[in-house]
C-alpha cells in the first residue's frame, strides 16, 4: 500500500469550521477509514479571500483524461516532480488546496506477507492540513467531476521507520500562502515541501480491521499491543 493510502477525519462540522476559519460549516459526518476514489474534504480559497470546505473525489483526474478511471492511481503527487508531470503541473500553479485529516495509516512490512498497520496523528490532537491540488474533469454527460491529490515529500526521521515518504504537512502560517491562486516561485515551493519538523507526531499500532476500506468505525484507530518485533 502506498504512503498515506488511507486517512481519517473524525471531527464534527463545527470543529472543522472553527479550526480552519471557514465561511460556513461543511456537510460532513466523522469518518475513520477513507480511501482512494472516495469523497474527502478540501479547503479552498473563494473570491473575497474566504475559506470554503467542499467534498472532492480523492484521486485526481486531469482535465484531458479520457475517463475518470485514472483517478485511482493519482491519489498522491510527489513534490519533487509535481511541476513536471503533465497530470499535476497545471494544478500546482493555480489549483491548490488544504486536505484535512485527523490521522493517516501506514502499513509496516514485518515478514513474508505480514504487515502491521499504524495510525499516525498529531500529538496535540489537532487535525493535519496536508498540501493538496485539485482539478476539474468534464463527464460524458456534461457534468463536472472535481478531484484532488495529496502531495508527498521525503520522510522525516519519525516517519522513516515506516517508509521513505510522508504527506506534506502545512503549518497554519503557510495556509494562505499555499491557497492563493497564483503561481508560487520554485523557492517558495521548496520551502513548503520540506519534511515536517514543526508538528509533533505520534503513532500507535492498530488492528488489521483497518485493512478493508469497508470498515469505517472507531475500531480503525483503536490501539493494539505493540508487537515485539516492532520498535
Amino acid at each position: 500500500m502506498p504512503v498515506c493510502g488511507r486517512i481519517n477525519l473524525k471531527l464534527s462540522p463545527t470543529e472543522l469550521a472553527e479550526f480552519f476559519s471557514l465561511f460556513r460549516e461543511p456537510e460532513w459526518s466523522p469518518r475513520y477509514n477513507l480511501g482512494p476514489m472516495q469523497s474527502i474534504l478540501v479547503v479552498r480559497l473563494k473570491p473575497g479571500g474566504v475559506r470554503q470546505m467542499d467534498p472532492l473525489q480523492w484521486g485526481l483526474v486531469p482535465s484531458w483524461a479520457r475517463d475518470a478511471a485514472s483517478g485511482s492511481i493519482m491519489t498522491l503527487a510527489r513534490s519533487d516532480t509535481i511541476t513536471e508531470k503533465p497530470a499535476f503541473r497545471e494544478a500546482i500553479c493555480s489549483r491548490r488546496c488544504l486536505i484535512p485529516a485527523g490521522g493517516f495509516y501506514e502499513w509496516q512490512h514485518i515478514s513474508g506477507k505480514t504487515k502491521q498497520p499504524w495510525h499516525i496523528f498529531r500529538r496535540d490532537g489537532r487535525p493535519f492540513a496536508f498540501a493538496g491540488i485539485w482539478e476539474t474533469w468534464r463527464r460524458p454527460d456534461g457534468g463536472w467531476l472535481e478531484s484532488c491529490a495529496i502531495i508527498t515529500t521525503d520522510a522525516n526521521p519519525f516517519m522513516s521507520e515506516l517508509g521513505d515518504r510522508m504527506p506534506v504537512m502545512l503549518s497554519e502560517p503557510d495556509w494562505d500562502i499555499w491557497l492563493q491562486g497564483q503561481t508560487l516561485r520554485p523557492v517558495v515551493l521548496s520551502e513548503l515541501f520540506v519534511p515536517n519538523t514543526v508538528i509533533e507526531l505520534d503513532k500507535t499500532p492498530v488492528s488489521t480491521f483497518v485493512n478493508s476500506v469497508k470498515n469505517d468505525s472507531p475500531e480503525c484507530i483503536r490501539p493494539v499491543p505493540k508487537p515485539r518485533t516492532l520498535f
